[in-house]
């Protein structure tokens, strides 16, 4: 077999011994200070296992080359050996992060696997492991992040009580991913284990697809470290939580993604943006076009209603929302909102479309009680020309009901804001413009890529 290396400086590939290449390995020198004793040796700091090959010369290698710091094992059926394991424990010297996708982590080599885990910083675990796999005194006091996602559908699932186990394992976390698919999610025993400061150091949390009531979400919202992120994806969002949120994360949160969040109401999205003075990022469902344009601020105890400046609007990098409207609504309030927008000086990335086209992020009736209305009717003559002042804008979407964008609006586009690179949204063509692609061109000649919206509606 051919298996090639890059030289210290050098991106040339040379061969490290005679035979076929391994497809399965991919390998990636880091760059050093300083210069190796040997001129031609290779510091190695990735290495990657991409398809399904035999891991039989794979210990040696690892052996062999102590400078690795990532590792990556994606979509395999074969399982790497224990004296795999035990070289990346005992003979890698700062491993830094491991990505397993689609490994079925046995009971022979659980042990060992686990073990190594504990050498790594960051985790990236989307994998099978069996019941009760997990050593009771192992501590992973190492890592620092970790993304962990079990496969539920296997017949001796790694349960959601095993999954806190190990989180629980790992003191030192600052970040969290945990993602519950079809599992009873253990709130309660996760609020138990913050109450005993477990982790001191969480700032980012993400939790997905977890069943728990609002107040257990609101108990540990309540419990945890004040938040620089926070991201809730298809879980229950209610009062209670967003009391504990206000409480204690206010003033620390800069990015905050409740997307996919039954629950989160237009009120709450205008609170957010009125008081979290240092939030960056912000995707919620939905606001409505009302509270938008006539937002409202408690400031010692008295309600003034008026355009207030919103908190985080020297700081907002990425709005996520969809702003929708009443039938009823007046004329010039689409214009007003294109004026509260352009308060947003740092945006690079506006999204306006309906939120993932899935029922659960659809406007709820307690906020909107018509959920068919449409969004912002978006063209020059209501208002968009205020958004000139996006002048770091890279991204722009677009949706609900805005017949009236047209070539006007993106010759606008193109030349108000000179770093677009996506524009997402249906224009209105004329048959001639359509015939020849003019819109396309537009865009294909400042280098912007354009994305239609496909309704997944029938009619």
């Amino acid at each position: 077999m051919q298996l090639y290396k890059r030289q210290h400086s050098s991106t040339a590939l040379l061969p490290l011994s005679s035979g076929e290449p391994l497809p399965w390995m991919t390998l990636q020198n880091t760059k050093s200070t300083s210069k190796p004793s040997n001129p031609e040796q290779t510091i190695l700091s990735s290495l990657s296992f991409l398809n399904d090959y035999s891991f039989l010369c794979a210990p040696t290698f690892v052996q062999r080359n102590p400078t690795i710091r990532d590792l990556f094992i994606i979509d395999r059926q074969s399982l790497p050996t224990r004296d795999f394991w035990d070289a990346v424990y005992s003979e890698w010297h700062q491993p830094r992060s491991l990505t397993v996708q689609g490994l079925n982590v046995t009971e022979r080599a659980a042990t060992t696997f686990w073990k190594a885990c504990s050498r790594f910083e960051t985790l990236h675990l989307s994998f099978h492991a069996p019941s009760s796999s997990l050593p009771k005194d192992l501590v992973f006091p190492l890592v620092t992040h970790l993304d962990l996602k079990t496969d539920h559908q296997r017949t001796e699932p790694f349960s959601a009580e095993e999954q806190l186990a190990f989180i629980m394992a790992c003191p030192s976390l600052t970040s969290l991913c945990w993602s519950l698919d079809q599992f009873e999610s253990p709130m309660l025993q996760f609020y138990e284990a913050l109450t005993q400061k477990t982790w001191t150091q969480l700032t980012d949390l993400e939790l997905r697809s977890s069943t728990h009531l609002d107040t257990e979400m609101a108990a540990v919202v309540d419990s945890l470290p004040p938040l620089r992120r926070l991201v809730l994806s298809q879980c229950s969002f209610g009062p209670f939580t967003f009391s504990k949120l206000k409480k204690h994360h206010f003033a620390s949160l800069e990015v905050l993604d409740v997307v996919g969040c039954d629950g989160f109401t237009s009120a709450m999205a205008l609170e957010m943006l009125s008081r979290c003075p240092r939030l960056q990022e912000f995707s919620c469902p939905h606001i409505h076009l009302k509270d938008f344009v006539q937002s409202s601020e408690d400031r010692q105890q008295q309600k003034q209603l008026g355009h207030q400046p919103f908190a985080c609007q020297q700081h907002l990098r990425h709005l996520n929302t969809f702003i929708y409207k009443d039938d009823n609504n007046p004329a010039d309030w689409t214009i007003k909102a294109m004026g509260r927008l352009s308060a947003f000086t740092q945006l690079e990335h506006l999204s306006l479309c309906p939120a993932r086209l899935d029922p659960a992020c659809q406007p709820q009736a307690q906020d909107q009680p018509h959920v068919t209305n449409s969004g912002l009717e978006m063209c020059l003559e209501n208002g968009l020309d205020r958004l000139r002042s996006l002048s770091k804008l890279a991204f722009f979407g677009f949706g609900g009901s805005s017949p009236r964008m047209g070539m006007k609006e993106v010759q606008w586009m193109v030349q108000s804001w000179k770093q677009l690179k996506i524009v997402v949204g249906n224009f209105s063509e004329t048959e001639e413009e359509r015939s020849i692609g003019e819109i396309a061109v537009v865009f294909e000649q400042h280098n912007v890529a354009h994305l239609a919206i496909q309704s997944n509606n029938k009619q």
